[in-house]
């Protein structure tokens, strides 16, 4: 019984640090917002990780989404599916943070200092934050 128990505690130890392990390619996936409005999947490019839309709800009419907030008027009537919205995240193994990075927020169509951190297997924190400011706001996002 006592091995049994260790094998577990061995086995189960594993997943919690698995989050902490150092390893970068860990945020690569499809993930779902809270709001379960969008879906981005993260990818290595480079040394960089970068998230793109790949699946958000539809507008009424089933239209695409359209980029309508975006600062740059020749991009607004640019379809969302398929754009990055995070960008050149690098991994610090010192923090096992993802940082560096920009997030942008295509509702408001501002762009945002982000940095990520793997809550579980399962769930990543993005923090969005402005030039200069310390808080953020937090969103967990969910592994799909």
């Amino acid at each position: 019984m006592k091995r049994y128990i260790f094998l577990l505690s061995i086995f189960f130890s594993g997943f919690s640090l698995a989050a902490q392990d150092g390893n970068p390619n860990q945020i690569v996936g499809v993930w779902k917002s809270p709001s379960n409005e969008l879906m981005i999947k993260i990818d290595k490019v480079g040394n960089h990780f970068q998230g793109r839309i790949v699946w958000l709800e539809m507008s009424e009419g089933n239209q695409p989404v359209l980029d309508e907030n975006n600062p740059e008027e020749r991009l607004r009537k640019m379809p969302l599916k398929g754009n990055k919205i995070i960008q050149e995240l690098s991994f610090d193994s010192s923090k096992s943070v993802w940082d560096g990075g920009t997030f942008y927020n295509y509702t408001e169509g501002k762009l945002y200092n982000c940095h990520v951190t793997l809550h579980n297997s399962g769930q990543i924190k993005i923090t969005k934050y402005l030039l200069n400011h310390q808080d953020g706001v937090v969103e967990t996002w969910t592994r799909r």
